[in-house]
């Protein structure tokens, strides 16, 4: 789809008033203030969200919508802006899921944050981390002689420890520069009592 997030937006029942609006994110301030007038809604207090589709597919459930529509907006657009989006899409949802993400500001500070982190697709499970780095560590004879030979569940637990690593349903997430992966929030707060 053209859009990153579309939002169908209603009235609340006790309003008895079935308007609806259909809002594609990111939009401009005036778009907003139309969705607002077809509603006849002053702000969006009254107003519901009727139906979500998005490029992360869960991102209504940490975001208090409409009241957070704004925020919302925003958001939107840093996503849009991201360099390379189509491949930082799935790690961007992985980093979601990994820091289990509740509320729009963590959410944006994983997008401003997003070239810390590099996100390996093909790495799913501990055996493909200890594969990977056997092959990385020595020729691929050696590797092959060797694979046989290794619990390569316990061997790839290791390495993602080792790595400061996370399995993900999106594939293997770390950071670039292998420090323990905190959110921002965490490593500004750290940052401070320093």
């Amino acid at each position: 789809p053209e859009y990153l997030f579309r939002l169908t937006l209603g009235l609340h029942p006790d309003l008895e008033d079935d308007r609806t609006v259909t809002l594609e994110l990111p939009a401009s301030a005036e778009a907003l203030r139309k969705a607002q007038k077809q509603l006849g809604a002053d702000g969006w207090a009254g107003v519901m969200v009727l139906d979500y589709d998005g490029i992360i597919p869960y991102a209504a459930e940490f975001a208090d919508l409409p009241m957070e529509l704004d925020a919302f907006n925003e958001f939107a657009e840093s996503v849009k802006d991201m360099p390379s989006r189509e491949k930082q899409l799935p790690k961007l949802k992985a980093l979601l899921e990994h820091f289990g993400v509740t509320d729009l500001a963590a959410a944006a500070g994983l997008v401003e944050h997003i070239g810390d982190y590099i996100l390996t697709p093909e790495i799913s499970s501990p055996q493909e981390a200890a594969i990977d780095e056997l092959n990385f560590t020595m020729d691929a004879h050696s590797a092959e002689l060797l694979l046989p030979h290794v619990n390569l569940f316990a061997y790839g637990n290791e390495i993602i420890k080792d790595d400061n690593a996370a399995l993900t349903s999106y594939g293997l997430l770390h950071r670039e520069d292998y420090q323990p992966m905190q959110t921002p929030v965490q490593e500004h707060f750290e940052m401070d009592m320093q």
